[in-house]
């Protein structure tokens, strides 16, 4: 458990420099991202496959794909999606290495994050800080196929902002070809024709996406319990009532850093971005937290938040950058305090939700 301080302290440290007279511009440095960018990377190819709950079947599909002659008995041996069972024969024609997949998954889900804050956050040391403390990046390291969805669907994002269907149509399409559940991604092109301008604006449409989905949550129950490919689930630590525990920790935690970035001036902080990103990336927010909630009635869900825990996380951090208030610095630190406060207290409680830690590397595989 002691990388997971370690990680944070490699994050804390170059940002706290950040923040110091001189650094460049309001930003921040962009060597920060840099950091972010090597330190998950390293932590996320060079792990043993007893480190992360599927990261064990994911490199038994690598071997048995690896094993076949042809691309169409690459498709037979694994249930997974069309284009992770491409990418993993493809690899296995140049490497018998699952830990260079990992490697090649890592360099392409890291990036596309990073590349994400670079282009939307106000502030680089907060956006990251508080990703960190939200489990962005280790989410998108356990959760391989479903990280490089949320990848594409990150660099789709501008097409969103620009509003140009046709790419993230295409782009969406393709994430789902790693990750099903991407199609629910094709809604999130009319999130910016709400409007939304104040804070009881984001609060009513919030209110009432929220509990309309809820609503809908219950007819999602009887269709996965009927369906071959989602229906195990139904009968594994997904439905137990511990799972239901933390999903209703994850909605109070995500309603509580909503409403206390909200103190640093919400109107302010979207009137302060002209271009609209700010605006875009809290209705995302907004979105993000109506499908936690839902998650209270289709535990599924909670997994497929993950798409908007960074939009989240950037919005949030947006507001608190951007506001004008003179507690806004406290505000950030209470952010990203509570955010990890959260993360770390599943790992110590609740390890096997996650098989996390202790951590080890591949060089490590077999030893006590």
């Amino acid at each position: 458990m002691w990388i997971h301080f370690a990680l944070f302290a490699a994050l804390l440290l170059p940002a706290a420099l950040a923040g110091l007279p001189g650094n460049v511009g309001r930003r921040g440095s962009p060597a920060l991202l840099g950091v972010t960018f090597v330190a998950f990377v390293a932590f996320s190819s060079l792990r043993a496959v007893s480190v992360g709950n599927d990261t064990i079947e994911y490199h038994r599909v690598f071997e048995a794909i690896k094993a076949s002659n042809s691309l169409q008995e690459a498709f037979t041996v694994s249930r997974f999606e069309y284009g992770y069972a491409i990418l993993n024969y493809l690899v296995s024609r140049i490497t018998q290495n699952f830990n260079v997949l990992l490697l090649l998954i890592s360099v392409f889900v890291y990036g596309s994050a990073v590349l994400f804050i670079k282009r939307y956050a106000a502030s680089y040391s907060l956006a990251v800080l508080f990703a960190f403390g939200m489990s962005v990046f280790y989410d998108l390291m356990l959760a391989v196929r479903q990280g490089i969805a949320v990848a594409i669907f990150l660099l789709a994002v501008p097409a969103v902002m620009e509003r140009r269907l046709l790419r993230y149509v295409l782009l969406i399409a393709l994430a789902t070809q790693f990750h099903m559940s991407a199609v629910l991604l094709l809604i999130v092109y009319l999130v910016p024709v709400m409007r939304l301008s104040t804070f009881g604006d984001w609060f009513k449409w919030g209110t009432l996406i929220g509990a309309s989905m809820f609503s809908l949550s219950w007819v999602m129950n009887s269709l996965a319990a009927s369906s071959a490919y989602y229906g195990h689930y139904q009968n594994s630590d997904y439905a137990d009532g511990g799972v239901r525990s933390a999903t209703v920790l994850l909605v109070a935690v995500r309603i509580l850093l909503m409403l206390l970035a909200a103190t640093c001036g919400w109107n302010a902080a979207v009137e302060a971005d002209r271009s609209g990103r700010t605006r875009n990336l809290l209705a995302l927010a907004v979105a993000d937290v109506a499908m936690v909630v839902i998650a209270l009635g289709f535990n599924l869900l909670d997994r497929l938040e993950m798409y908007l825990t960074l939009p989240f996380a950037v919005g949030l951090a947006n507001l608190a950058a951007r506001g004008e208030r003179p507690e806004n610095s406290y505000v950030s630190a209470l952010l990203v305090v509570i955010a990890f406060a959260a993360t770390t207290t599943f790992f110590l409680y609740r390890p096997e939700w996650y098989h996390l830690f202790p951590y080890r590397t591949f060089l490590e595989e077999g030893l006590p």
